[in-house]
């Protein structure tokens, strides 16, 4: 079970949406439930207190994009719910799993389309717990006596349309109100009960303050012009004077204000220290100091335009009602329904003008104490009734009952297929090898079910096979969508894997043909013979980058894998970032490989941890581009357990991850050995390579015995290198190279005395992999310089070492 929280509003730290989405997520984890916030693009990828926050959309709910006076609210209710559809789309499958809950805090008509449509894409038995809070005006109000009259047509009429969606077959969404007048709002409109949430914001007084002068906060937040910043810079100073006995402050944080509301914030701004009872705050605030200022105040005045803000809700009201602080609000607005209905102290400013607000204040002041008393009874009834462990509390039966019936759902598991009932294009069962096996033919035919929308894994183990051609120009056809072969060698047979997407229950069929590029027919055999058969093993496709075990169960370190099941087709599009974890020696550095497609270099970034680590992308030599990442061992787990990382994109084209793998780093040099000592010139007939001439290369190292790594190995430093080898005579020689390599796969190109460059692809597979590389050379009399040319390498944590190649030996023969 864990908690997701979509928020494309979180753009950033000021404001209420991160103290709000935290809020909710810290209880989530006091339950021990992970917790992940999916955030705005604009907000930086991390972990805060433990909660995960993934940058993914593009566009807030409050964006405004057309402004044409007839048609623009309808281009952006389209637009905006077009694109939240796309982006919510491009989340993988394993962010939301069956048995999680995702909640969407805030949203408005422009994006609760977009929700409801991906959400009702769910098939409902790999869905999660879908939950919505409805906090934004829902365009009708109620009279007194309940009666509903349409106030904004056009949001009335867009969230009606929405409410169509949320009925239609699909998984159940469960729609919810922030505060008893959205719940009736909805409700009228929706014609069904719209029950209210608990409110996450639950801030608790402070210890008593002794007795001072009356402190009024005038203003907090963002400087905005629904807010009545205008007012502020004339307001100010008009209460300054005429209440001298009390101190006036103002906290405006201009970061992201515009015309009137930038002007007003500069002109409130120049105001601190003109008067001794005039304090002005600028920017963001942390929590804290927020919180202090919000306990510091004995009123807090909402100087909100009622023109602009009749109908819209407001944290700091709830904010100041928890804290059980009086309020100054305009009259007939959310603001003060709000407030009566908690029965706070208040006083309703019956005008929006610099005058109005002025004696309202005053009167405030001159009954503050009768005020305060009914403000701390409201204060005490709020906090009974809301804050995060209230709203979880709600959510909690609807949980657990879905997590239960998501349990009793059949899941992918894996198992083995009866090769017995294979039908056609398999030849009678033998026995080789003590072992029951079927030969296939030239085209042969394997049929499973497979009722989920989890990709699926098909393992063949062959006890043998006619050429490495066979298998790579094998066909697979058939499948609901593209399926992939993969295929390597096992003693003398090999395994063959494919991998292709889940078709889901509705047409769990699934019906392959293999088609091989030839057979052999052996002297005295009748039948063509294809591939030997020995086991067929099916089960969900495996997440990236996890070898197989080691007898005993203990898998190699260090390990990568992806923690999400592939596309159809294979590989994780990185939109806007895949996930995945790594396990390391504790203590032991290490290096991530990323192998990638795009048509271009890719912006990527990543995050161990939810701290950064330094990322490399280089093309490679299959037209991909190669990221690696070397990890010091300050970022893995000291004790050993899976450190989380995440690869994200940050613009630039769209990158699909095709693999990641992880190896060991050796470290930096323990003891270099002794430099050898002046090399004479060669015998006749003989060669030898000059370490002490070569370039790019460093000094000998080691001994490694974890690596099985003798003293004298040297690493390449240098994506450009150079070899000298001296010759007594002229003729041909053969340099063998005993290497081993961090990345996958490397490429190099090696020129011989300036001569045309020759290209070989090395195979990698990390420090414990021995790999040798011949070279077919042509000496002339004397020094020879051999140029090599690398594509890759790794920066070594520390000292910063380009970790090209490790030359563990090298010979000529």
């Amino acid at each position: 079970m864990a908690l997701v929280i979509l928020d494309p509003n979180l753009e950033g730290e000021a404001g209420h949406h991160l103290a709000y989405d935290l809020a909710i997520a810290r209880e989530a984890l006091a339950r021990g439930q992970p917790a992940t916030i999916i955030a705005n693009r604009a907000f930086r990828a991390g972990t805060i207190e433990g909660v995960r926050i993934l940058p993914h959309f593009s566009t807030s709910t409050y964006a405004r994009e057309h402004d044409d006076p007839v048609i623009g609210a309808a281009d952006d209710w389209k637009a905006l719910n077009d694109r939240l559809l796309a982006e919510l789309s491009l989340l993988p499958r394993a962010e939301t799993p069956p048995e999680a809950a995702v909640l969407v805090p805030t949203t408005t008509e422009n994006h609760l389309a977009g929700y409801l449509a991906w959400m009702k894409g769910f098939d409902p038995a790999e869905a999660p717990l879908f939950a919505v809070h409805l906090m934004f005006p829902a365009g009708v109000t109620l009279d007194a006596a309940g009666a509903m009259a349409v106030e904004e047509p056009l949001r009335a009429l867009f969230y009606r349309m929405a409410e169509r969606l949320a009925q239609e077959d699909g998984p159940e969404v469960h729609l919810f109100a922030s505060g008893g007048q959205r719940a009736a709002e909805f409700g009228a409109l929706f014609g069904r009960a719209i029950p209210p949430h608990p409110l996450p914001i639950r801030p608790e007084p402070g210890p008593p303050r002794p007795h001072a002068a009356p402190r009024v906060l005038l203003f907090a937040g963002d400087a905005r012009p629904d807010k009545g910043i205008a007012l502020l810079p004339r307001l100010l100073p008009r209460l300054a004077a005429a209440h001298p006995g009390a101190t006036f402050a103002a906290h405006v944080n201009a970061e992201r204000a515009w015309g009137e509301a930038r002007e007003a914030a500069a002109a409130l701004a120049a105001l601190a220290g003109s008067a001794p009872n005039i304090e002005i705050l600028t920017g963001r605030l942390a929590p804290g100091a927020y919180l202090d200022m919000l306990r510091e105040s004995d009123l807090v005045v909402l100087p909100y335009d009622p023109r602009l803000a009749r109908r819209k809700s407001s944290g700091v009201l709830w904010e100041a009602v928890s804290l059980g602080i009086p309020l100054v609000v305009p009259d007939d607005t959310w603001l003060a329904a709000e407030a009566r209905h908690w029965g706070a102290g208040h006083l309703a400013c019956p005008a929006h003008d610099e005058a109005a607000l002025a004696e309202a204040v005053g009167q405030a002041l001159t009954g503050l104490g009768s005020l305060a008393a009914r403000s701390a009874e409201a204060g005490a009834r709020y906090r009974a009734a809301n804050g995060p462990a209230a709203l979880l509390d709600q959510l909690a039966p609807l949980w657990v009952r879905h997590a239960a019936t998501a349990s009793l759902i059949a899941r992918p598991v894996e198992g083995l297929l009866d090769i017995a009932r294979l039908g056609e294009g398999w030849h009678r069962m033998e026995s080789v090898q003590g072992r029951p096996a079927r030969w296939s033919d030239r085209e042969a035919a394997i049929a499973f079910d497979w009722p989920f929308e989890t990709p699926w894994e098909l393992d063949l183990g062959l006890l043998a096979f006619f050429g490495p051609e066979q298998l790579d120009k094998a066909v697979v056809t058939g499948g609901p969508g593209p399926v992939s072969l993969l295929w390597r060698r096992e003693g003398g047979g090999a395994r063959m894997i494919l991998c292709g997407p889940g078709p889901g229950r509705a047409s769990p069929r699934i019906a392959l043909r293999l088609r091989l590029p030839h057979t052999h027919r052996p002297a005295n055999e009748s039948r063509d013979l294809g591939i030997l058969l020995a086991s067929l093993r099916l089960g969900p496709a495996p997440q990236a980058g996890a070898p197989a075990p080691r007898e005993g169960g203990d898998a190699p370190r260090p390990l990568a894998r992806v923690t999400a099941p592939p596309r159809p087709g294979g590989g994780w599009e990185i939109a806007p970032a895949v996930s995945g974890e790594v396990l390391a020696e504790p203590g032991r550095p290490c290096v991530l490989a990323f192998r990638i497609a795009a048509e271009a270099p890719p912006a990527l970034a990543l995050r161990l941890g939810g701290v950064s680590a330094r990322l490399s992308v280089a093309p490679d030599e299959a037209g991909g581009f190669l990221a690696t990442a070397a990890l010091p061992a300050a970022l893995l787990r000291a004790a050993g357990e899976p450190a989380p990382w995440d690869l994200l994109a940050e613009g630039g084209p769209p990158a699909v991850l095709l693999s990641v793998a992880a190896n060991p780093l050796a470290g930096v040099s323990r003891r270099p050995l002794p430099p050898p000592a002046e090399v004479p010139a060669p015998a006749r007939g003989e060669a030898r390579l000059r370490w002490d001439l070569a370039e790019g290369i460093g000094e000998p190292e080691g001994p490694y015995p974890d690596l099985g790594l003798p003293g004298g190995v040297r690493w390449v430093t240098a994506r450009r290198a150079c070899l000298v080898i001296e010759a007594s005579e002229a003729g041909p020689v053969r340099l063998h190279l005993d290497y081993r390599c961090l990345v996958p796969r490397q490429g190099m190109r090696a020129a011989l005395n300036g001569a045309a460059a020759a290209r070989l692809d090395l195979a990698g597979g990390g420090l414990q992999e021995a790999r040798e590389v011949v070279l077919d050379l042509v000496l002339q009399a004397g020094r020879n310089e051999l140029a090599l040319a690398f594509e890759a390498g790794v920066t070594e944590p520390d000292t910063g070492r380009d970790l090209v190649l490790l030359i563990a030996g090298a010979r000529l023969g």
